[in-house]
């Protein structure tokens, strides 16, 4: 029997297990790159609400279909591909009305269920998106994330936007505002508090850029738009109390604040403004396939650029020094990216 390599977090080692065989309806591909998210971090350290180790991590990835379950069609072995990574059960009632990324049941891959950062992976047919003739496996691992970001800005009015505030220029900060350009938004704030991660957001397009660390944000909207509370829309893009603050008062009277970010505990949140200014506090989980679609074509037509987002690129062996290294240095940290084979 064939045996592939995988790393199990937590263990600090490499482990051999059988290669899997796909089941009827599935596709196994052979993982060719896999991106570290923020949430595998979380989880590494216990400190995910929503996953418990150990669990084979991954769930941004691309690679090439290695082998056909039974009565799978539409798919050759060699074609390059990635996954939409969420498992749903399709019989809740958010899967019913069309919402199937907050399903009563869903697990995702790397997170309930095993994940990319393995040589081989069996994945269900219909969650394989081919990629774009010309994309490379590192922007393909970069679909996911950057669907995070087109879903997140899918729940407002973004229609209605001329300025919106992205709290935090880590790799899903980064995405949004990519996005939110593309979607012709004039005005984008980035806050952050590390100085290189501001300046790549300018690189990308931000129209202002805050370190919070040592200016106030509140003044800086004061002095260019008039007022304080002066975006339509802001995304908390940190999982964090102070990005949280930000957003609440810098939104307009009834400005829409999206949580995007992961939070380890919940924070205090002045719902007395929520009330008040008729503030839309919404939240917003993974995304669907149109999301994943769109973000698949936003990189392929060079609107997203992902290679400025990847601070270091390492093998699978390598992977448990590589989450010790974010830990110890998160602010050098922007995007992490495995090669698997």
């Amino acid at each position: 029997m064939k045996h592939a390599n995988l790393v199990q977090p937590r263990h600090f080692q490499i482990e051999q297990v059988p290669i899997p065989e796909p089941a009827p309806d599935e596709v196994r591909i052979a993982v060719k790159e896999c991106g570290v998210c923020g949430s595998d971090i979380h989880a590494y350290v216990g400190k995910h609400p929503y996953i418990s180790c150990p669990i084979v991590p991954g769930h941004e990835f691309s690679g090439l279909v290695d082998a056909l379950g039974a009565g799978v069609e539409g798919f050759q072995v060699g074609m390059p591909v990635v996954v939409e990574p969420s498992l749903t059960c399709g019989k809740c009632e958010p899967c019913l009305t069309g919402r199937y990324n907050i399903c009563d049941h869903l697990r995702v891959l790397g997170c309930q269920a095993t994940g990319a950062q393995a040589e081989y992976i069996t994945v269900p047919a219909a969650k394989v998106i081919p990629m774009r003739p010309g994309m490379s496996f590192e922007q393909g691992a970069l679909i996911e994330p950057a669907a995070v970001a087109v879903h997140a800005l899918r729940r407002v009015a973004i229609h209605k936007a001329d300025r919106v505030l992205i709290a935090g220029a880590g790799t899903i900060g980064l995405l949004v505002l990519q996005v939110a350009r593309a979607l012709g938004i004039s005005t984008t704030i980035v806050t952050d508090v590390v100085e290189k991660k501001l300046a790549l957001a300018q690189q990308l397009g931000a129209t202002h850029v805050v370190n919070s660390r040592t200016q106030s944000l509140t003044d800086m909207l004061r002095a260019e738009f008039g007022q304080a509370s002066a975006v339509d829309v802001a995304l908390e893009c940190v999982g964090a109390e102070q990005t949280m603050r930000q957003c609440l008062e810098a939104t307009k009277k009834g400005g829409q604040i999206v949580v995007v970010g992961v939070f380890e505990q919940d924070p205090p949140v002045r719902l007395g403004w929520v009330q008040d200014r008729e503030l839309e506090l919404l939240g917003t989980l993974m995304y669907m396939r149109s999301d994943f679609e769109k973000a698949r074509d936003l990189i392929a037509g060079g609107q997203i650029q992902g290679e400025p987002l990847v601070t270091r690129r390492a093998s699978l062996e390598d992977l448990p020094q590589v989450m010790e290294d974010i830990l110890a240095n998160p602010a050098a940290n922007i995007k992490s990216m495995i090669h698997i084979q």
